[in-house]
């Protein structure tokens, strides 16, 4: 065996290469390589073809202050003791006064890889932190004992080295990489900055113009040889193109042919094809692509020629599948077929209009007009009914069935609508052509029809049920411009409760998603307030996961949320899902516009005019129908102190003047301006009605409590709008009348009232609460800590056990409480405490 050394023939390959054409100099990857070098014995410098490794490897070992031995390897190099040869001969060559014993000693050790081994490591050893040893191409290594070789010297304590190639063989890195002993350098840095692709477009002589090279980089992902590709054939001289440059217009064909897919194993090969012409990359998708394609999908992202994730595709991957995609559609039209099949059944549960679109592409007419008739109710949440109906309907199947017909018919209004984008306005006549004309009409006779839990009694009760919870025509109840009662919402919500049901079963996911929504809404009208808040959540965390696929669907449940949060005087969570909700106004007018309505509301809370200002102005563009502006803009009078210019604006002709909160509004008004008579008038003839929403009823008797001249009736009042708000939290209508209702608060802490911690909070919470006097100061911290817990119903035993201390203890405290805020009882302690600011 001939032992490779400086002076053989083959001494090319223990020097570094020469670049090939102009060479650009990339400061941010040598920084890099010297950063991951200086910190670890080991760096891979890995990514596939054409990303310019061992020309920046080449560039850093040249500033590098150390002697560099340099080995590029071949196929014959995996031949163990050849391998050795090789590195050995590049040491001697790198360090001939350290080692100029050593391509003796490898001669003396032929035929023994062991000896060889020995023999280089000493060298190694003996040259610690100097030696510095570059194997390129480290790809090539393909036989055992060759990689046992190079991952034993891998563990030479001292020298540095540096891996390059386009993926790093099996070598006994991992528990290296554990160790932080490897570093890594792939496509994420050596991809070419934006930068760095304006200073490689000058080096070859092209434009230097900013635009043009943004084009090119964006069109690249910054891959180098395809930067260079384009420069050479000229492609960057289009003077003013009409379009932004595609992927497909860079001419790296040949390359990829050549140098990516030909360099493949044969297997490996045929897998990529087939996963590039699919775009989408899974283990199960990649086994019915091709035998053992998980293994080889594995495969091909430990190659760096698949991204891990698809959902995280770096750019430069979109290059390398569009021209894989032009390969095999010009050599192999039957693979494309066969994948776009495969495709369409492997989607059709979680994307349908993807899943038409493969099996048209696949020329599978039947299995296009199969997915249509199964998922038709899914296509239509999604908004993509029309084109996947279109999208058959180029390719006529045989037989489509009668729920290709019922999707075919559905398609045809949604196209008969003047304003498709308008989902409210369109549902009317989806309903219309599924359940014909001589249907039922009214919403609860529509709603009991759709109970077979078919394909057209779930999109029916769907829409049907969203209709009854945005008609203009509807009474209001919460909030003023918040429609919908409370008694007569039952069987919307059983209905979409049952369709949300049969859609998740039948695998319509997005469809289920927004009947959960719609129900969320219709649990937050109908008083159920905690349970909407849970729906609601749960919806949007779901769509969290779905994607952007199911944002149209989520807008009811940032509605509900939305309500939820206002009525809790929770005004930060309130105005992000209002905001939310209100930014669906392409798809959803009538909802986006209940949402600005409470959003006003929220923004007068809040104290910002310019908010309630920019709402109103949007509602006034879009004048919709249902909400009362003349009543939002008194609520903004009222809010900055003029109450009679909002009376001023009151129309009993508006459902929202004459609403259970709408006549409260009146009563207050009246009452702030000094007309009790007109106030009492206001509230005349409105009975307890069981069927009012929690916060009409909190309001209602809130305004009560207000008007009563006697104390005791006042108290009995207002207990009622407790009893009414304690339970879910529903405190914005006293938090409204907060300043009015203080006095009586504070007067009501002494009457045994059971919602002593509930009077607390409203007093602590209100703005106009005064500064603490100076007594509170000689409270101690765990007299403070105690007086907490007073207005809580916890015994002294239980008020131990939280603060972590003895019942003696706490006893000692509260008398302490008691004799520094001068009371007697533990009632009167918390008024004081309030009193005072203490709580």
């Amino acid at each position: 065996m001939t032992i490779v050394s400086p002076h053989t023939p083959a001494s090319w390959r223990t020097q570094a290469p020469r670049a090939d054409g102009p060479v650009v100099e990339r400061p941010r990857c040598q920084a890099a390589l010297r950063s991951a070098t200086a910190l670890r014995p080991v760096v891979v410098v890995a990514a596939p073809p054409g990303f310019g490794k061992t020309t920046v490897v080449t560039r850093w070992a040249a500033q590098d202050a150390r002697p560099t031995a340099w080995v590029t390897l071949d196929p014959f190099d995996d031949d163990a003791e050849r391998l050795l040869g090789v590195v050995a001969a590049a040491v001697a060559a790198a360090h001939p006064g350290a080692a100029h014993g050593l391509p003796a000693a490898v001669r003396a050790a032929a035929g023994s890889t062991g000896r060889v081994l020995d023999a280089l490591v000493s060298v190694l050893t003996d040259l610690g932190e100097r030696a510095l040893v570059v194997l390129d191409d480290v790809h090539l290594l393909t036989s055992p004992a060759a990689r046992h070789a190079v991952a034993t010297l891998l563990r030479t304590p001292g020298p540095r080295f540096v891996l390059v190639g386009r993926y790093v063989p099996d070598l006994a890195l991992g528990r290296g990489r554990l160790a932080g002993q490897v570093g890594d350098l792939g496509t994420r840095v050596l991809a070419l900055t934006p930068r760095e692709t304006s200073d490689l477009v000058r080096a070859w002589g092209g434009p230097a113009d900013p635009d043009v090279v943004a084009d090119l980089w964006r069109a690249t992902g910054g891959w180098p040889v395809a930067v260079r590709a384009a420069c050479a054939a000229g492609v960057l001289h289009r003077g003013r193109p009409q379009r932004a440059l595609r992927p497909q217009d860079v001419p790296v064909d040949d390359y990829v042919r050549e140098e990516v897919l030909g360099a493949l194993p044969s297997d490996v090969g045929t897998f990529l094809r087939r996963a590039c012409v699919g775009r989408v990359l899974d283990p199960p998708l990649a086994e019915a692509l091709a035998p053992g394609g998980a293994r080889l999908l594995e495969e091909c992202v430990g190659r760096g020629l698949l991204p891990p994730d698809a959902s995280r595709a770096l750019p430069w991957h979109d290059v390398l599948a569009t021209h894989v995609r032009v390969v095999v559609g010009r050599t192999e039209p039957s693979v494309v077929r066969t994948v776009h099949r495969a495709l369409a059944r492997h989607v059709a549960g979680t994307d349908p209009a993807a899943a038409v679109r493969h099996a048209v592409e696949g020329h599978a007419p039947e299995l296009a007009h199969e997915v249509l008739g199964e998922r038709w109710p899914e296509l239509l949440a999604r908004s993509s009914l029309g084109a996947a109906v279109r999208l058959c309907g180029a390719v006529p199947a045989q037989a489509g069935g009668r729920d290709v017909a019922t999707a075919t018919a559905v398609s045809r209004a949604l196209r008969g609508e003047s304003r498709p984008e308008d989902h409210d306005a369109a549902a009317a006549l989806v309903v219309r052509a599924l359940v014909g004309a001589d249907a039922p009409t009214t919403p609860h006779d529509l709603l009991a029809a759709a109970t077979q839990g078919d394909a057209t009694g779930t999109v029916v009760a769907y829409l049907v049920g969203r209709a009854a919870l945005h008609a203009s025509d509807t009474p209001v109840a919460g909030v003023p411009a918040e429609r919908c009662g409370r008694g007569g919402l039952q069987h919307v919500v059983d209905a979409l409760a049952d369709a949300a049901e049969v859609a998740a079963v039948r695998g319509w996911p997005v469809l289920a998603l927004a009947c959960r929504a719609e129900h969320a809404l219709a649990c937050a009208r109908s008083s159920r307030v905690a349970e909407a808040r849970a729906r609601a959540q749960g919806v949007l965390g779901d769509a969290a996961a779905l994607g952007p696929v199911s944002a149209p669907a989520t807008a009811a449940a940032h509605l509900a949320a939305g309500l939820v949060a206002f009525w809790c005087d929770e005004q930060a969570p309130a105005r992000r899902h209002l905001t939310a909700a209100a930014q669906a106004a392409s798809s959803r007018p009538a909802l986006a516009a209940r949402a600005a309505a409470v959003l006003v509301h929220v923004c007068l809370a809040d104290g910002d005019p310019a908010g309630v200002a920019d709402v109103l102005a949007t509602l006034e563009r879009r004048a919709p129908a249902g909400i009362s502006l003349a009543f939002l803009v008194a609520a903004q009078h009222d809010a900055h102190g003029e109450p009679r210019d909002a009376l001023a604006l009151v129309d009993l002709a508006d459902p929202a003047f004459t609403s259970p909160t709408g006549v409260c509004r009146r009563s207050d008004l009246h009452r702030r301006t000094g007309d009790r008579a007109a106030a009492l008038a206001a509230l005349a003839g409105v009975p307890d009605d069981p069927a009012w929403h929690v916060a009409d009823t909190v309001a209602l008797h809130a305004s009560r409590a207000l008007l009563r001249e006697e104390p005791a009736a006042a108290h009995r009042d207002l207990e009622r709008a407790l009893d009414a708000a304690a339970p879910d939290g529903v405190v914005r209508p006293l938090r409204d009348r907060a300043a009015a209702l203080r006095p009586l608060l504070l007067a009501h802490l002494g009457r045994g009232s059971s919602h002593e911690g509930l009077v607390t909070r409203l007093l602590a919470a209100d703005r106009d609460a005064p500064a603490p006097r100076g007594s509170a100061w000689t409270l101690t911290e765990r007299e403070l800590q105690a007086l907490a817990c007073l207005p809580s119903r916890m015994t002294l035993d239980e008020v131990a056990a939280s603060l972590f201390v003895s019942v003696n203890t706490v006893k000692t405290h509260v008398r302490a409480v008691y004799r520094k805020l001068g009371v007697t009882s533990r009632r009167d302690a918390v008024r004081t405490a309030v009193e005072r600011g203490l709580l």
